[in-house]
């Protein structure tokens, strides 16, 4: 990078801040080297992905305004132009101009000259880095929603296949009633969609722009704050200059929705993980899902279970970094609301919304072992629930009565009795237990299969299955169409703010001053 070819400065000004007119020292040393140097370090890729866009806008505003030259606005597009395809390469970042914005504005006005100042009329860095992150946030939030609808579709078709699946149910990791392998998958999608409903909700009060809120308090120059929302992708202003840059609780809302769903893959990967282990035998998973150890040659390890299940802890500690940050700050503008909060945010939720594919994988990918389920779901006395409903029903019993003559059914066959006496011996206390046929109560409530083939008012069986399976698929329909529609209106504010931008650079360049790199006029 070749060396600034601006207007000279004087010794005492080359002494003083790279940034204030006010301040009549540099940043110290141990400032720079410990906070400043870091931070630009770590945030500037980012905000060079945002700034050419919301750049473009305000000028685009400014000059509809009457603010800006046609001219000059022209000119300073394509530098931006220039700026953004070179990427982070055209850049040397100097920590004493203390972060992104300066450093950015330093470069453009080095190429441009001094009229790259006016990009910044109406506007401060405090709305500006609120506006980042609001776009940033709405392209994470459908990055996670979409991420989130294709794992319920996948959920969907594979609970259909899997619909005569029998298999046991858990509580407690202990054997209580037999469902079926789809049911279950249906109870995950269930509770994805309403994962998905919160960041819809999210994108819903998260679309308001910044721009335009100035450093809290707006600004005094006539702008169009409905334009630059609308070249930006948003569908208004934020209202409240203030609340624009003193709140973040859209972001906490996105890392709060990032987290209820991995919690909710979190739950789905432990039930995989443990069903694939040898002694429950239920789930196999093709080679392509498992690593292996480096010493012991027969190991097929699922460790991206282990990794989808660990997500929530990542999420939970970004989560509580940026609440505490905001905890107790006063209501306005600070570094601890614009850049401590999201430390960990940011990557992640990133990070998360690039695992949600391979969750897909694991979900279409689960064989189930269907001979071990059937026969698990049998064990244990997983029926026992059938048979207490089926002494209430035809026998009149109060169910807690049918409960403990279940019980001691139980109690009786552990202890050695066969079934049919064991039955007969636990209800002989009942007024008519001579009538009860023992065979045939078994013969219905024994076999996991035969109890599932009944209808239910909200139950495993095929019949109630194939109804979720509507309802979802209705409930995911609207879903994408949701978010089919946001992605829409992204790619027309694109096409606005590229069609603006065009009619600007149309205009002719200010005789004098078409090189690349602004110089100052010599003197005549």
């Amino acid at each position: 990078m070749s060396a600034s070819v601006g207007p000279q400065t004087s010794a005492s000004e080359e002494s003083a801040s790279k940034v204030s007119g006010l301040l009549k020292e540099p940043l110290s040393a141990a400032l720079v080297e410990g906070v400043m140097k870091p931070r630009l370090k770590r945030t500037f890729a980012d905000a060079l992905t945002w700034f050419p866009a919301i750049n473009r806008a305000h000028l685009v505003m400014l000059t509809e305004q009457g603010l800006i030259e046609s001219t000059v606005a022209a000119r300073l597009l394509t530098h931006i132009d220039e700026l953004e395809n070179e990427g982070i390469a055209a850049f040397e970042l100097d920590p004493e101009r203390e972060d992104t914005w300066f450093n950015y504005e330093a470069e453009l006005i080095r190429r441009a000259g001094p009229d790259a100042g006016r990009l910044h009329l109406a506007r401060s860095r405090n709305d500006l880095k609120a506006t980042v992150d609001r776009m940033r946030l709405m392209k994470l939030a459908q990055g996670l929603l979409r991420g989130c609808l294709a794992i319920r579709r996948d959920l969907l078709s594979k609970a259909q296949q899997e619909a005569g699946t029998v298999m046991p149910g858990y509580t407690h990791l202990q054997h209580a009633q037999p469902i079926t392998f789809g049911w279950y998958l249906l109870g995950i999608e269930a509770a994805l969609s309403r994962d998905a409903e919160r960041i819809e909700d999210l994108l819903k009060r998260a679309d308001q722009c910044p721009l335009g809120a100035g450093a809290f308090a707006g600004t005094r120059f006539p702008i169009d704050r409905d334009r630059t929302a609308r070249l930006l992708g948003f569908s208004r202003p934020q209202p409240h200059p203030m609340d624009a840059v003193a709140n973040q609780d859209a972001v906490v809302e996105l890392i709060s929705a990032a987290t209820q769903m991995a919690m909710t893959i979190g739950r789905l990967s432990q039930d995989f993980y443990i069903w694939s282990t040898y002694e429950f035998a239920m789930l196999d998973f093709p080679d392509r899902l498992a690593s292996t150890s480096s010493m012991m040659p027969q190991k097929r390890n699922l460790t991206v279970l282990e990794n989808l299940k660990s997500r929530p802890a990542v999420l939970i500690g970004a989560m509580t970094t940026a609440v505490a940050a905001c905890r107790a700050v006063p209501f306005g503008h600070s570094h601890e609301i614009g850049v401590e909060m999201g430390r960990w945010l940011w990557d992640g939720v990133e990070e998360f919304i690039s695992m949600l594919p391979a969750v897909s994988e694991i979900v279409t990918g689960a064989i189930p072992q269907r001979d071990r389920m059937k026969a698990l779901a049998g064990e244990n006395f997983a029926t026992a629930t059938a048979l207490a409903d089926l002494l209430s029903l035809r026998y009149g019993l109060p169910f807690r009565e049918a409960h403990h003559v279940t019980g001691r059914y139980i109690r009786s066959v552990m202890e050695g009795a066969s079934p049919e006496t064991a039955l007969r011996t636990a209800f002989a206390s009942q007024p008519d237990a001579n009538s009860i046929d023992a065979d045939e109560i078994l013969a219905e409530t024994m076999d996991p299969e035969r109890i599932l083939e009944a209808e239910t008012g909200c139950g495993p069986s095929r019949v109630e299955t194939g109804k979720l399976i509507e309802l979802s698929r209705s409930r995911l329909a609207n879903a994408e169409r949701t978010v089919t529609a946001w992605h829409q209106r992204t790619v027309n504010a694109s096409e606005l703010l590229a069609a603006a931008c065009d009619n600007l650079k149309a205009e002719s360049w200010p005789v004098g001053r078409t090189s690349r790199t602004w110089q100052e006029p010599q003197a005549q």
